[in-house]
């Protein structure tokens, strides 16, 4: 099949795994979907559940990368999906890309994401579970010097927010862990009170990205980062997942969970 100009923009989807698992049941299942790499590497986590999260994120980002190009969801193990350090040139990480496009995929305890745009967008996702307590010295780890007389007087799902915006910035850019995130500051871009711009005039590839928060389940929060190209559209999971057993599956909003979804 012919690759044909599918949505534009930079689109996102936030599903349960196990939303993931039962719309390619019917299809070969998860394995169906990966990259003979991503079989492998699935295989070598000590649960259950964190292997299949590994595996429907990566099946997620392919049928997510499958559906912007206008192909069929079957056609979604095929597609040459590599990684690329803006920073080194090396391919064993980085941003994950494919040719025209730029994508970004994330995981956390029994939730997924995955999000595509241009090439140009350079996007970064994360997705992240609120814990009950967050580890000693995260405060200092994460927010920058101007924001912790602030943002560390809140509470946990808001210190939370600033951890993966950050790490969705941080994602895109590249560059990951590499640079603390205590080293960005997020600053309103001007242009909506929820969208955020990394300031960081240090590391000139993070930089001017922009950030958005996007609608997770209750249980979680989660961000998507991108180079100007406006919010993050949440995409339509009935179109994205395989036809078999799709079901009513939707991208979630705020305060819908879709845990036993």
């Amino acid at each position: 099949m012919t690759a044909q100009a599918g949505t534009p923009g930079v689109g996102y989807l936030i599903l349960p795994s196990a939303s993931v698992g039962a719309a390619c049941s019917s299809v070969g299942g998860l394995d169906r979907f990966l990259g003979p790499d991503e079989r492998i590497a699935g295989r070598r986590f000590r649960t259950v559940e964190d292997s299949r999260d590994y595996a429907a994120s990566h099946v997620l980002l392919r049928l997510l990368a499958a559906h912007r190009l206008g192909l069929d969801a079957l056609a979604a193990p095929g597609l040459n999906i590599t990684r690329y350090c803006p920073g080194c040139g090396s391919s064993g990480h980085g941003r994950t890309v494919l040719p025209g496009m730029s994508l970004s995929l994330s995981r956390s305890h029994g939730l997924v994401m995955a999000v595509a745009g241009p090439a140009a967008a350079s996007v970064g996702a994360d997705v992240e579970r609120v814990p009950s307590a967050l580890f000693e010295g995260f405060d200092e780890y994460v927010l920058s010097p101007a924001a912790a007389s602030v943002i560390a007087k809140t509470g946990v799902r808001e210190r939370m927010r600033q951890w993966v915006a950050k790490e969705a910035v941080l994602k895109a850019a590249g560059v990951g862990l590499s640079v603390p995130p205590s080293a960005v500051s997020l600053v309103s871009d001007g242009n909506g009170a929820e969208a955020l711009r990394a300031d960081c005039p240090e590391q000139p590839l993070v930089h001017g990205f922009d950030v958005y928060p996007v609608p997770a389940i209750s249980t979680h929060v989660a961000a998507v980062s991108a180079i100007a190209c406006g919010p993050p559209a949440p995409r339509d999971a009935n179109k994205v997942l395989p036809q078999a057993r799709r079901g009513s599956l939707r991208a979630p909003s705020k305060g819908l969970n879709l845990s036993g979804a």
